[in-house]
Order: C-alpha cells, then structure tokens, then sequence
C-alpha cells in the first residue's frame, strides 16, 4: 500500500479530534522536540505500531507547535511519527497548538510518563524537566506566594509531579538525582545492574570520584550495595574517597554479603590450586606442586615422610595441610590490613556499643576457630 492510499483509505485531510481540528502535515516538517528526554527505540512495540499504522492508520493525533523558523516541533508524538516512516507514509495527523515551552514541556512528560518500558534515566530526565516548567510557571503566575515552586494551592511543585505522575514524592526526588550520575552509571540503572537507591547515593559524588566508582565496578566485578555507597558518600564528603578508601569499602562488604548469599559457594575461590572445586580435599594429589628452595616431592607420601622428620623446620615444609594453612594465614593478615586503612579510623569511633560488642563476637568466633583446629590436628 502506497503512502498516499495510508492517509487517504483512514483519514480525511482535514478532521476534528475531541472538538480540536486536526491536519495532515508532511513528516519533513516534523522535528523533535530539542530535549526530549524519551528514546525511540527499535522493539517489538515499535513494529506492533508500525503493523497498527498500516493496517488503521494513526489513530489519535500527534501534538506539535509551530516552530519560529518553521515547519513544526513535537510534543506529543514522536514515536507515532517514527512508526510511519516506517509503515511508508508521508504526513502525519497532528493537533497544532500554540504553546509556551513550559507547557510544551508539561504536556511532553505528561503524554509519555505512564508508559511502562520507560527507562528510569529518561523517567528522571523528564521528571527533572517538568519540575522546573512547574517552578517557573510558579515563578511567573503566583506572584504571592513567598518561595518559589509553590502554587495557589499551597503544594510544593515536587508534590505536584507526584501526584499527577503516580509516584510518591520522595520516589520524585530519587528519580531526580539520577539525573547527577555518569552516564555510565545511568547505564547500569536502566541495565538494572546498579539498584535506584544505591545510585542515588553515588549521584551525591563528585564526578572524578564516580569515575573512580565506575571503574571499581569493572575491575572488581562486583556493584556496591546501598550501605556500600553511603560509605562512599561520607568519606567523599570528608574529602577522603579515593581509589584505596573506594577498594576497600567495595571488597571488604562485597566478600562478606557473597559469603552470607551462598556460603556453600565461598570454599571454591580458596580451594587449593592442585585440587579441582567441588572434588573432596580428603583425597591427597598425586603429586605436591610444592617447591621450597631446592626440594622437591614427587608425591604425597614423600612429602609426608618428609613432614614426619623431627628434625625438619616446620616454618618451611611443603606438606600440603601447613603449606595450605599458611597460605590462608598470609592472606588473613592481608585482608586485616585493610582495616587498618586511614578510612577505618573515621569507622571506629562511631561503633556503638553494641557493635563493638558484636565485632568482639567476631573476634572470638575467629579464636573458637583457630583452637578447634588445633585440637583437632593435635587430636589425630
């Protein structure tokens, strides 16, 4: 089908639609609106309306306005028009109406806001945008009121994007501060990689420092959880978040909450080199990969008969259990370490008793341990 039969087989040229006059303007003098913050985007939605275009036409009309060096700008619309580039038409049915930017502006979120596949950095962008058309109509139509974003009815202008938006005010000004993140990290939003709340705690970074953020989330593949990213907010605003203060806070809860999710999970990244995960550490290797200055042991017995050797200094053995253990002792004081970090200083003083309590618990859990293994060993 041609597209002059689109528009003339569903539409007259020239129509009323709910008591406005519509007309048919050429797609060539359709433009977008200059800061539309709504993607338009190639999905199975678009082709639905592209098949819907085809088969009916379009069936409610854009809303544009008259631009100063002509032609015409959308307000309502853009999608309408991009499905009928598509289905092969030449003209659009649109309502042209005279408007200030502020209204356009209004009037652009409020057609677009309700529909679901919406992004939550375009939601931001367009709830930022409405907020200050609302403050500036404010600003100029209610001269009595003393701040400015109050309206003759008293609320505030955040309440009133609320309101007609669906949201919860304080869902608004969440939305909102998305629009202070990194593009990068407005991109893990909408992947739903980074959570809303965590993300409007990094938003209140400097943007150095959430380029820093940014790149621990890749180096570390891990996304910092919400306490994580109220850490970081504090230390940036003392002026201390940097590359170390943002490793650690990230490593440190990252392993812990991994540990918690899926302890069944954790013995796998400390599992020792020679034994394959999930195998049973009972078995012993057919050979010890273990090479002290110039020995070497061709198998498990040979390094046990080794061990039994009264004489041998158990500081250098390369049985398998000691050489283990003392792996995972040089990295328990290396993870300690971190705690010891100028950050942590700042940490300390604000525990409460009670958690200074529960770390004491920590440390005793650790000892409890320590002591059950020895007697263990000791006990064989």
């Amino acid at each position: 089908m041609s597209a002059s039969n689109i528009k003339q087989q569903h539409t007259p040229a020239i129509r009323q639609f709910q008591g406005e006059a519509v007309v048919y303007i050429p797609l060539s003098e359709l433009h977008p609106f200059p800061t539309q913050p709504f993607k338009v985007r190639e999905d199975s939605a678009m082709q639905e309306t592209v098949e819907s275009v085809r088969a009916y036409g379009v069936l409610t009309p854009a809303i544009v306005r008259p631009r100063e060096n002509g032609g015409y700008e959308i307000v309502s619309g853009h999608r309408r028009k991009h499905a009928s580039e598509l289905a092969g038409a030449d003209a659009l049915p649109a309502i042209v109406r005279e408007m200030d930017d502020d209204t356009a502006i209004i009037l652009l979120v409020d057609s677009n806001i309700q529909r679901e596949e919406i992004l939550p950095s375009e939601r931001a962008q367009a709830f930022k945008m409405k907020l200050e058309a609302i403050k500036r109509q404010g600003a100029r139509h209610d001269l009595t009121c003393t701040q400015v974003g109050y309206k003759l009815d008293g609320k505030k202008s955040v309440q009133i994007v609320a309101e007609q938006s669906g949201e919860s005010r304080t869902q608004v000004q969440r939305y909102i501060r998305l629009t202070e993140l990194s593009p990068s990290l407005q991109q893990k939003v909408d992947e739903g990689a980074l959570a809303l709340t965590t993300a409007v705690e990094l938003s209140y970074l400097m943007p150095d420092e959430q380029m820093r953020v940014d790149e621990a989330i890749e180096r570390e593949q891990a996304i910092p959880s919400l306490s994580q990213a109220q850490k970081m907010k504090k230390l940036s605003q003392a002026g201390e978040l940097n590359e170390n203060t943002i490793r650690a806070v990230m490593t440190g809860e990252n392993r812990h909450s991994a540990a918690l999710a899926n302890p069944a999970a954790q013995p796998e990244a400390d599992t020792p080199p020679h034994i394959e995960a999930g195998s049973s550490p009972s078995a012993p290797p057919t050979s010890v990969p273990y090479d002290l200055g110039d020995k070497q042991y061709a198998g498990f017995a040979e390094s046990i008969a080794d061990l039994k050797n009264n004489d041998k200094d158990c500081s250098c053995t390369p049985d398998q259990f000691l050489a283990e253990f003392t792996g995972f002792v040089n990295k328990f004081h290396k993870e300690i370490n971190w705690f010891h970090l100028d950050y942590y200083e700042i940490v300390f003083p604000a525990l409460s008793p009670a958690q200074l309590d529960y770390l004491r618990q920590q440390m005793d859990a650790i000892r409890t341990a320590v002591d059950k293994l020895y007697n263990h060993v000791k006990g064989t």
